[in-house]
């Protein structure tokens, strides 16, 4: 498939299969090739060189065969030949673009195709040289589709240059050589089969060995290694910025429905590198000069999913601390399908960092309204959330709850009577708007306790927070 894999292009000789020695061979002009061989033989002094063979003397066969011999004692002129033809059609071939083994590749594939087109015993070498350039090429990280086009250029050269010898040093009837076409674009074919078996099968492996060497640099990055030396070898490796804009979003599957997605997001002007994490998948965006709006407004949290995005961060050695604080804003999603941004969660956050001390608010500033009967006390919790879900007010609140303004004040009042805490001061509202929402970000585990009277024992703790 390459450039310069001419080998097929030349073999008009046997069918795919037929090795040296095997008398199944082709027939051309109704001659089988033994008998042609023969013929040719009988005319060796004409084959280079010699005077020009009038058309109807000359079988397919042996006009082929001078063609080839013609075309091999050019050497590097007609190597030069293909190799600009297929650096003017072939864009990813032009410099400085081209493999710098270009011209040579070309030479040993022209030789190869243009010796077996002239002893079918060769076409073992034709097979090797082209499997040993689909390796090279997969190797080197060379576009498949390109690789196939330079082969398809230089095997279409090749047999131009066969047309063009016979016509100028008047070697026979170019018409003659209609017959050995078929079979030579048949070989040129199969041959570009071999070289893109080949270089599958290696891009295969590689893109294998990259993923999983990708993927073990990533996880490092993300874990707590403070290593600037090792950052700027991640750096070089992964082709990103050591000092970009970044920011980590953790994606979290709900059994039994939610599945994370083995493909990784695009995001237009957004590179995106996929680290799994079991339930969980870790995605590493550099941001470049996009917004992190860009990456949230790219993101999607189909059934049973939840995603949590982290503030922008400075530098590959802070992905660390982004994917703490990606998990955390996952903490906060309420339901699944949602996107959260720890920038517009930071109180909810800053509780779930922290749970001991959370449980600690709670029990001291909502501890007496666990001393009333459940039922009383989530309905006290429910219009307190409203109202402060709607700016203090109390037309809001009765409008959503279905009630009248007074009811609302009503136990607005008496949350302030049994807790002691005045909702007009704004230390004791921030405190109880915390309180509550460690309630519903930690569940029963930061729910106070019952008081329990002098000399009775101790209760357990209710099993619901709200």
């Amino acid at each position: 498939m390459h450039t310069n894999a001419v080998p097929g292009s030349v073999r008009p000789t046997t069918p795919a299969g037929t090795t040296r020695g095997d008398e199944r061979l082709s027939a051309v002009n109704g001659k089988p090739r033994a008998e042609l061989r023969r013929e040719s033989a009988r005319g060796h002094d004409e084959a280079v060189g010699g005077p020009p063979v009038a058309a109807g003397e000359s079988t397919a066969l042996q006009l082929f065969d001078r063609a080839c011999r013609r075309l091999l004692g050019r050497g590097t002129d007609f190597t030069d030949t293909v190799v600009e033809k297929i650096r003017a059609e072939v864009q990813y071939y032009a410099d400085p673009l081209a493999p710098p083994d270009l011209r040579r590749s070309v030479s040993t594939g022209v030789r190869h195709g243009l010796e077996a087109g002239l002893d079918p015993g060769r076409l073992v070498d034709v097979e090797r040289y082209t499997r040993e350039l689909g390796i090279r090429r997969a190797e080197e990280g060379r576009p498949l589709d390109e690789v196939m086009h330079a082969y398809r250029v230089a095997g279409s050269e090749v047999w131009s240059g066969i047309v063009r010898v016979v016509e100028r040093y008047g070697l026979g009837d170019t018409r003659q050589l209609v017959h050995v076409a078929e079979l030579v674009w048949k070989h040129n074919d199969r041959d570009a089969v071999l070289v893109a078996d080949a270089y599958r099968q290696v891009a295969k492996g590689v893109a294998s060995r990259h993923g999983e060497r990708v993927r073990l640099i990533l996880a490092a990055l993300l874990e707590s290694r403070n290593e600037p030396d090792f950052a700027r070898d991640a750096a070089a490796i992964l082709d990103l910025p050591l000092d970009g804009r970044y920011a980590v979003a953790m994606i979290g599957a709900t059994p039994p429905y939610g599945r994370v997605p083995e493909t990784v997001p695009e995001v237009r002007g957004i590179r995106i590198l996929r680290h799994p994490r079991g339930q969980r998948a870790v995605l590493v965006a550099h941001l470049g000069d996009r917004p992190l709006d860009a990456l949230a407004s790219g993101l999607v949290a189909g059934t049973g999913l939840r995603i949590g995005i982290s503030p922008v961060v400075q530098g590959l050695n802070s992905l660390s601390r982004a994917r703490d604080m990606a998990g955390l804003a996952l903490r906060t999603c309420r339901a699944d399908g949602e996107i959260a941004r720890l920038d517009s969660r930071l109180p909810d956050g800053l509780l779930l960092s922290r749970p001991d001390l959370s449980a600690e608010l709670t029990l001291q500033v909502l501890q007496p309204m666990y001393d009333l009967e459940p039922a009383d006390r989530d309905t006290l919790f429910a219009t307190l959330g409203v109202w402060i879900e709607n700016g203090g007010s109390a037309v809001r609140t009765a409008r959503h709850m279905l009630c009248h303004r007074n009811t609302v004040l009503n136990r607005l009042r008496r949350f302030e009577q049994t807790t002691g805490l005045a909702l007009s001061r704004p230390r004791d509202l921030v405190q109880l708007t915390l309180a509550l929402d460690a309630l519903r970000l930690l569940g029963p585990s930061a729910a106070p306790a019952p008081s329990a009277a002098p000399g009775a024992p101790e209760t357990s703790r209710p099993p619901s927070a709200l």
